[in-house]
């Protein structure tokens, strides 16, 4: 894996030439194919392709390179949550601990004073990553599910250290700031959205958002690990039969109970239907997971809570996420759509409101 000096972080796929990949890979590049894609899905990012024609037997030809969206709503996103440096920094540091479960990455560049990030990681074709809005197969959920608890149990319960420092969490009083800005989106969200939605969860957001703070100190006092925060089939890469799953898309990685992500997960992921047949066998195989991987029953117990009570977190992430970013084409748009209406329906399914009748901790 190479770090590179600062000056040389592309900042669009134009400056990806056969000098720069030679630098960066340590060899003679003869010539390079940019191919870019995921464009209106991948939402704080830009993805492409890279072929490169070089003299190293022992290294792939086939790479994907991630830079930052280019898209002005997308760039405050990313910037309000410090997406791009947290890629980088989970590359650096936390990927070594799961190379299994991630692309391995050859180069991570970051230039903070001119915005500049970008990832170059192994292309891990032919696996690819699932359909969001057609849903998960009930062969892909299952195998996010497991891959969900394996990286879960690794972490969970962590303590901070000094690999883990940079890593936001609930636990750290700063994240309270999109207490403010998910006030701030709610009108504008609304306007977009509301319309189209169930009121009482949205009645349920209006509630919440003023209080969020309140519900990040009390998930704080449970459990906690390191989560993908993002965790949806899009950001999965599936092997040929579905039976193994490499994890992308790390922007949004943070410190926090690890059934946030399940919550997300099951919600967004699943059709309606398919979740309410399979989300209580589902929410049980993670726990199981769990404790086959070291977790012990008492440190599960709160799991099955967390999962229903997190749509609401969700649906303030939402809210102040899709505020202000515009897709550009069709298939983003109704990626969006899908998202929240899957996930307002399972917060009314699962009667998420009644968390706000609760005291909070302390």
């Amino acid at each position: 894996m190479s770090r590179a000096d600062t000056a040389t972080v592309p900042a669009s796929f134009d400056d990806v030439t056969p000098a720069w990949l030679a630098g960066v890979l340590g060899t003679p590049v003869r010539a390079v194919g940019i191919e870019p894609f995921a464009e209106g899905t991948a939402f704080l990012g830009r993805l492409a392709r890279i072929a490169v024609d070089h003299e190293r037997p022992d290294l792939t030809t086939r790479f994907v390179l991630k830079l930052p969206t280019d898209d002005p709503g997308g760039r405050r996103v990313g910037r309000l949550l410090d997406t791009w440096r947290r890629e980088a920094l989970f590359y650096e540091h936390l990927a070594p601990q799961v190379a299994e479960a991630v692309p391995t990455a050859y180069y991570i560049g970051a230039d903070p004073e001119h915005d500049r990030w970008a990832v170059l990681m192994a292309d891990l074709h032919p696996w690819a990553p699932g359909d969001q809005v057609v849903g998960a197969t009930p062969e892909q959920a299952a195998t996010a599910v497991d891959q969900l608890a394996r990286l879960h149990g690794l972490w969970w319960g962590h303590r901070r250290t000094t690999a883990t420092r940079w890593l936001p969490g609930i636990d750290h009083p700063g994240v309270g700031i999109l207490q403010d800005a998910v006030v701030a989106a709610l009108p504008r969200f609304e306007e977009r959205f509301g319309h189209r939605l169930p009121a009482t969860p949205t009645t349920w957001l209006r509630r919440f958002a003023p209080n969020l703070r309140a519900f990040l100190a009390d998930l704080a006092d449970g459990p906690l690990t390191v989560a993908h925060a993002d965790y949806r089939v899009e950001n999965l890469l599936f092997s040929p039969d579905a039976g193994r799953v490499s994890v992308i898309d790390w922007q949004t990685a943070m410190l926090t109970h690890g059934a946030t992500d399940l919550s997300f997960f099951l919600a967004t992921n699943l059709t309606v239907e398919e979740r309410r047949r399979h989300e209580e066998d589902l929410v049980a195989r993670y726990v199981d997971g769990l404790r086959r991987h070291g977790v012990t029953a008492a440190d599960t117990a709160g799991v099955a809570h967390v999962h229903r009570s997190a749509h609401l977190w969700w649906m303030a992430m939402l809210a102040n996420n899709l505020s202000t970013i515009d897709p550009p084409t069709e298939r983003g748009r109704r990626l969006f759509w899908t998202m929240l209406e899957r996930l307002w329906l399972a917060a009314q399914d699962h009667d998420a409101g009644r968390v706000l009748d609760r005291p909070p901790a302390g």
